[in-house]
């Protein structure tokens, strides 16, 4: 979700792992919202699965598996410069974090209420909206820097992660080439938070 109106959240009777993917996809899963999410949701659901299902079960496992992805998973793949082509959208990384699960945990049904959920949702959206306003202010101040430093691979790499948050992915793409054009290596970048 660049500066787009977002797809509405549709109101459910019930939510399985299919739907709050879905419905993470419409608001924009960036860290921050992702790691929200793990923690008000995901994080829940695990544990329940755990007691009524065991630590065992594919449902649980995989439970443990996105949450592992919202709680640092995509930020790591993000900031270590993983996720970096064009293709590379919020999207594109929670399909291939929930690629090649078995369908009985993309229809787990969550045990906690759809209100409840779905107004988690909604202020994740809220948040996603805010997050956009703040880091396009960000944007410009990183694009001065650039403009007094064009050398510095670490600004370039910097744009690059505004410009993913903000949904520019081909102009993150161009940023984070450029980036590497002038050495920019994860192992000597300088720390990022997201």
């Amino acid at each position: 979700m660049s500066g787009k109106k977002s797809a509405k959240l549709t109101k459910r009777k019930k939510y399985t792992v299919k739907n709050l993917i879905a419905d993470l996809k419409k608001i924009g899963c960036t860290p921050r919202i992702l790691d929200n999410i793990g923690r008000e949701v995901v994080y829940f659901e695990w544990s329940q699965a755990q007691h009524l299902l065991g630590e065992d079960h594919p449902v649980t496992l995989h439970l443990e598996t996105l949450l592992d992805f919202m709680q640092g998973g995509c930020e790591n793949q993000l900031v270590a410069g993983e996720l970096w082509r064009a293709a590379d959208t919020p999207q594109a990384a929670l399909n291939n974090a929930i690629k090649g699960a078995p369908e009985e945990f993309l229809s787990y049904q969550f045990v906690r209420s759809p209100e409840l959920i779905h107004g988690i949702l909604e202020a994740a959206e809220k948040e996603r909206k805010m997050e956009i306003k703040t880091f396009k202010q960000i944007e410009k101040g990183v694009r001065q820097e650039i403009k007094a430093d064009p050398e510095n691979p670490d600004l370039w790499n910097k744009l690059r992660l505004l410009l993913w948050i903000l949904g520019k992915h081909k102009e993150s793409s161009e940023a984070f080439k450029k980036a590497k054009q002038l050495g920019w290596d994860s192992s000597t970048s300088a720390f990022v938070a997201l």
